[in-house]
């Protein structure tokens, strides 16, 4: 029987660009990173069972930690950064070494950038925001490991790229996470999901894409957006718990 992932994409004239930057840094090493690798195939199923994201999104993977960041070869190809959800299917990651998440950030936010401009020269165009999701359990350190505050730095290159309605940013933080550094990056969208399953941490995510991605979100103001965008997540926590007996 044919799988929705086999299933041709519909050429579409527009595209959802959707980028992940997970934490590889020795916190991950052991039971987590085997949790990431297995939940990351999974989720890749909820991707293509959405028809909008199967066929209108790309996505492409920067980790960080495991030789310092790292564009995730998804397609063969190492000039290609995204490739169709149709697609995505990442190979094991390994974790170790710091974490260098603001250098994870900004080598994304480059990739992004260089994806939308080559779409926009090919003719392609971007009516959803482009979606970028920060995965981590620690705090950003430098080369030689100590804590940075390089993090505030980056925080008003995020709130630009939201204000121009270029992007919507979201920091998922597990175990070991500084709430504070999550929120700092991430004002209206941030989440510290101590005690869960990293699988729910991406079923989160793709909670956010389906919400993101709703026609009505498109020419809203950053603030609006997130608004909608958490209501649905919170919606979907509440359901879960509810399923699992916590509520």
């Amino acid at each position: 029987m044919t799988g929705l992932s086999d299933l041709p994409v519909q050429a579409a004239k527009s595209r959802l660009l959707l980028t992940l930057v997970v934490d590889t840094s020795s916190s991950m090493e052991g039971e987590r990173i085997a949790e990431l690798n297995a939940a990351l195939q999974d989720w890749r199923q909820q991707l293509v069972e959405d028809d909008v994201v199967r066929r209108f999104g790309e996505i492409a993977m920067i980790t960080f930690g495991e030789g310092h960041v790292n564009l995730v070869d998804l397609s063969g190809d190492p000039g290609q950064a995204y490739v169709p959800v149709s697609r995505f299917d990442p190979p094991p990651l390994r974790a170790g070494g710091v974490t260098p998440m603001i250098d994870g950030l900004q080598y994304a936010f480059t990739v992004l950038a260089d994806r939308r401009q080559q779409l926009r020269k090919d003719g392609f165009s971007l009516l959803n925001r482009s979606l970028v999701y920060l995965i981590t359990d620690g705090v950003p350190t430098d080369e030689n490991g100590y804590p940075t505050n390089a993090w505030r730095d980056f925080a008003p290159v995020i709130r630009r790229q939201e204000e121009g309605r270029h992007l919507l940013f979201f920091a998922f933080g597990v175990d070991g996470a500084d709430e504070f550094v999550l929120r700092g990056l991430a004002p209206r969208a941030w989440r510290l999901l101590a005690d869960a399953r990293l699988a729910d941490v991406l079923s989160l995510v793709s909670t956010s894409i389906e919400a993101a991605a709703a026609s009505s979100v498109h020419d809203m103001p950053a603030d609006q957006a997130y608004d909608i965008v958490n209501e649905q997540m919170d919606r979907h926590a509440r359901m879960r718990e509810f399923l699992e007996g916590k509520a």
